[in-house]
């Protein structure tokens, strides 16, 4: 069974990032004043401070961070170290330029920015292992450091590598995978466009062709550029708990090309987040109410690998940044909009909600030089105080009265998106899949918490223990194209004690390697899921719908369709086509197996037609009996051994009306809910049922 990778606190964690690096000395004391004052007792500080630590090479400095981890004692204020790897000094890549990135075409990536370092080069790696070891020696004894946040945000901005060090540990990294040219050959099918290798020099990461790539290949480019990073994540990890082994090391993700559930295994003591939901309400393509309660998605992935994790940088003001004139890197400048009053408190408590007993609000100040003197932080430049710094106060405020009850319950997850990290590269491969992976994920996510149901992500490949699946009452794998004997026997186990699993198009039909199984679809599903793919089409326009058997409602099915051909007697059909050549075709088939249910899906999911699939499945609002709680209104359920309760949030700019049918009581303060309720917008109930 795979270890426990969660944060243990007694207490909820909650501050702010700063960077004393960036201020005079005669604000430090002022400033960990007024976030004890606030009601804070963390802070985060040192991630991006490499020059600081270690001017030149070899010769370290640790006075300044010295001097602010004692005010911050001296304030009552705990400190979590960051290992400052991701920004490299000047001095190093001008010694080390082979430490330099370069991109796809071969361009280098010079100083002046940051992440401009590849996991590969040996100097890079000596020079980080050296920093990290000091930083450990240095502060394994001092009580104010609680833990480590390994480096900072890995694979930002640049998620790939082509250094000439990376090819030489790709080609090793194959040898070592395969064994065999031979292997390697067979796995990569490379008999097909006279791909053959004869020789380990000619194995080379994937370079610029005339036309596609070989999809074997590209699928374990994808496979190495996630170890790369995890060993570098690896390499600080061991360093850090051969001299600190009592204090927690976490990292904040999730981003692009790692295996986040591998690296929270082998590298970390459980994975934290950075919670931007702004990011989310720059979406168009999300109705306005739902935009930032899509985060939720993202922070029950990272429940997914951490029952219990900490937010490292939480949204604090609106973001911005600047200097990307020259560059075709990056993501523009962001220049997001301040958040409206009550959505910082709102974007903490969903976070808090969701799983994190530990927050630090990004930043204390906004600074005044650099790329993000537009990503505002509590305060401003001017240091007076405002309406932001207020909203934190007031989560402050609630977490003095409810931040025992977050930190002693768990999350009462119903139903599970599963998804691995093979199949969410194959879907930057295949075209068939990649264009709606997120589309039919999101979709799933959002009919089922709009149904008050509580959806964790769980990661299927590190996860070999049934009982991992067992509290859920539905399992859904929007994304399954890739699958092995193994984790068919491990779902169809699930399945016969009483699982509903519900497979997205096109599941099953290739092996690990990115090979297509010599079967009818859906490959090695076919037993399982009691029906074949007959035939399958690519949809151009958005005419294409179906309707289900149990309501006769009919919904859209765009993008791609598979004409189903259930053969087992314990099959049913669900819902058919409407239109074109396969009309009354099968679309979606569900088969008993053994006291569960197989479902397999010929379409991809949309917020039009996840509703009546959940429905068809049996699938309703868990309250229902206690309360009608409008779709707008995200529900999180809790529990503390056998007292249960909700956390229920507005994230919409008008109120909403809940209507409770019997007696429940808010918290902390037990006042008496029945019948109809106004939440305000953006705003936060805490309540439970009445005890009887």
């Amino acid at each position: 069974m795979a270890a426990d990778k969660r944060l243990r606190t007694n207490r909820y964690l909650l501050g702010v990032c700063y960077y004393p690096e960036h201020w005079r000395r005669e604000l430090w004391d002022d400033d960990f004043r007024r976030m004890r004052e606030l009601g804070f007792n963390t802070v985060r500080m040192g991630e991006s401070a490499w020059p600081i630590f270690e001017p030149e090479e070899g010769r370290y400095s640790f006075e300044l961070f010295d001097e602010a981890i004692a005010l911050c004692k001296r304030h009552g204020l705990d400190v979590i170290l960051g290992t400052p790897t991701y920004a490299p000094p000047a001095w190093l890549t001008a010694k080390y330029p082979e430490a330099l990135r370069r991109d796809f075409h071969g361009q280098v990536m010079h100083h002046g920015s940051r992440r401009h370092c590849n996991y590969t080069a040996a100097a890079y790696l000596e020079r980080c292992a050296a920093i990290v070891e000091r930083m450990a020696l240095h502060y394994r004894d001092e009580p104010a450091v609680i833990g480590w946040q390994i480096d900072n945000e890995l694979n930002c901005h640049m998620d790939v590598s082509f250094a000439d060090s990376d090819r030489a540990a790709f080609r090793e990294w194959c040898r070592r995978k395969y064994g065999s040219l031979e292997r390697l050959n067979e796995a990569w099918g490379t008999v097909f466009w006279a791909q053959t290798y004869s020789d380990w020099a000619q194995v080379d990461l994937p370079r610029p062709t005339p036309t596609y790539h070989n999809p074997g290949h590209l699928l374990d480019f994808y496979r190495f550029t996630s170890d790369s990073a995890i060993a570098f994540a690896k390499l600080q990890y061991d360093a850090l708990k051969r001299h600190a082994p009592h204090r927690f090391a976490t990292h904040n993700g999730l981003f692009g090309n790692i295996d986040n559930p591998e690296l929270t295994e082998r590298a970390l003591d459980f994975m934290s987040f950075d919670s931007y939901p702004a990011f989310q309400l720059m979406r168009g393509d999300l109705p306005a109410h739902y935009r930032d309660r899509m985060t939720s998605k993202h922070l029950g992935r990272v429940r997914g690998m951490s029952g219990k994790f900490m937010i490292l940088e939480q949204q604090a003001g609106p973001g911005g940044q600047s200097g990307n004139t020259l560059n075709r890197y990056g993501f523009g400048d962001y220049l997001q909009a301040t958040p409206k009053p009550g959505q910082l408190r709102l974007w903490a408590w969903q976070s808090a909600a969701h799983g994190a007993d530990g927050l630090l609000f990004f930043r204390w100040r906004t600074v005044t030089a650099g790329a993000e003197t537009l990503w505002h932080g509590l305060n401003d430049y001017g240091n007076r105080p405002n309406r932001r710094v207020e909203e934190a106060g007031r989560f402050a405020d609630d977490i003095a009265k409810l931040g025992d009850l977050l930190v002693g319950s768990e999350i009462v997850p119903e139903t599970a998106l599963l998804y691995d990290y093979d199949n969410d590269s194959n879907a930057k491969i295949e075209g068939y899949i990649g264009p709606f992976e997120w589309e039919s994920e999101e979709s799933l996510f959002r009919g089922l918490t709009e149904l008050h149901l509580n959806a964790d992500q769980l990661s299927l490949r590190p996860m070999r223990d049934p009982e991992r699946l067992r509290p859920y009452k539905a399992l859904f794998y929007p994304n399954a194209q890739l699958l092995a004997e193994e984790d068919v026997a491990l779902l169809r186990r699930y399945a016969e004690e009483g699982g509903i699993i519900v497979f997205g198009p096109r599941a099953g039909y290739k092996d690990r390697t990115n090979r297509c199984y010599s079967l009818p679809f859906p490959g090695v599903l076919r037993e399982l899921t009691g029906t074949e793919a007959a035939e399958f089409t690519m949809v151009r326009d958005t005419s294409s719908t179906m309707t289900y058997a149990s309501s006769g409602v009919s919904a859209a099915a765009p993008h791609f369709n598979e004409i189903l051909r259930p053969f087992s007697p314990e099959a049913e059909v669900l819902a058919r086509y409407d239109a074109d050549y396969y009309r009354g075709e099968p679309a979606i088939v569900a088969t008993r197996v053994g006291r569960g249910r197989v479902v397999y899906c010929g379409a991809f999911f949309t917020d039009a037609n996840v509703p009546e699939l959940l429905s068809a499945l049996g699938l309703a609002d868990p309250l229902a009996d206690w309360a009608r709680i409008p779709r707008e209104v995200e529900t999180v359920r809790r529990r503390s051994g056998t007292d249960e309760f909700y956390i229920f949030l507005n994230y919409t700019a008008e109120p909403q009306k809940l209507v409770f049918l019997s007696p429940g009581e808010t918290l902390p303060d037990g006042s008496p809910l029945l019948g109809e309720v106004a939440l305000p917008p953006y705003d936060v109930l805490v309540a439970r049922r009445a005890r009887r």
